[in-house]
């Protein structure tokens, strides 16, 4: 049995984790940096028809539709003024079972993690040095801990601390000067927009989008 090591217990760690959790060839853990993984209340996700498709393997598709919302359009508008430009009709690229989706992103991360058994992530894990021997990986992580493993797989997000330990620090992030804001809003106090939308509205060196959560409550992003 080959034992598989994930680093980041985010979307993309616990996604790739169901993927494996069947297969019997494969023994499975993953490492965590956190004591803990947050699924409170939080902010939204738009996920792709491709993206619903790929999470459909691993029985997306029985989520409780209440949780996530099915978006016809994209309504784009002048920022200022807040006159609408343009549409764009984005469930024409929907199927049956795929369809362009918007929910909490904490309620895809809940959905992730609670189709993996407990003992599968292990916390309070932070990397520390990965080495490579024959055909062994050797993790270790704070405290002189150290882990052997067959494969691994590094999931540990854009700041990837295990990235920078394999190219010696040369995966530095490049910035541009942006930043990106994220906050929830209640439909009461929106005007004039089709709540079946994604609302996109374009300045001259910003954009704002809005788009709803679910289909139980009236919640934005």
């Amino acid at each position: 049995m080959k034992k598989i090591a994930i680093i980041g217990a985010g979307i993309s760690g616990l996604f790739i984790a169901n993927l494996f959790k069947e297969n019997s060839d494969y023994s499975l853990s993953i490492y965590e940096k956190n004591s803990s993984i947050d699924t409170e209340e939080g902010y939204g996700i738009q996920l792709s028809t491709n993206s619903i498709k790929i999470l459909n393997k691993i029985g997306f598709d029985a989520l409780d539709q209440n949780e996530i919302f099915n978006p016809e359009k994209i309504d784009f508008y002048e920022s200022i003024k807040e006159k609408k430009i343009c549409d764009l009709n984005i469930s024409e690229f929907n199927s049956e079972n795929c369809k362009y989706t918007t929910l909490k992103r904490s309620k895809l991360v809940e959905f992730l993690k609670n189709r993996l058994d407990d003992n599968i992530i292990k916390y309070s894990h932070d990397i520390e040095k990965i080495e490579k021997n024959s055909n062994q990986i050797t993790l270790t992580f704070n405290q002189n801990n150290k882990i052997n493993c067959d494969h691994l797989i590094i999931s540990d997000g854009v700041f990837s601390k295990s990235k920078s330990i394999i190219s010696n620090n040369k995966n530095n992030p490049i910035y541009n000067n942006s930043i990106a804001i994220r906050g929830n809003i209640k439909s009461d106090n929106l005007n004039n927009l089709n709540e079946k939308n994604i609302s996109l509205f374009l300045g001259s060196d910003f954009h704002y989008v809005l788009y709803r959560l679910s289909n139980n409550k009236k919640d934005f992003n």
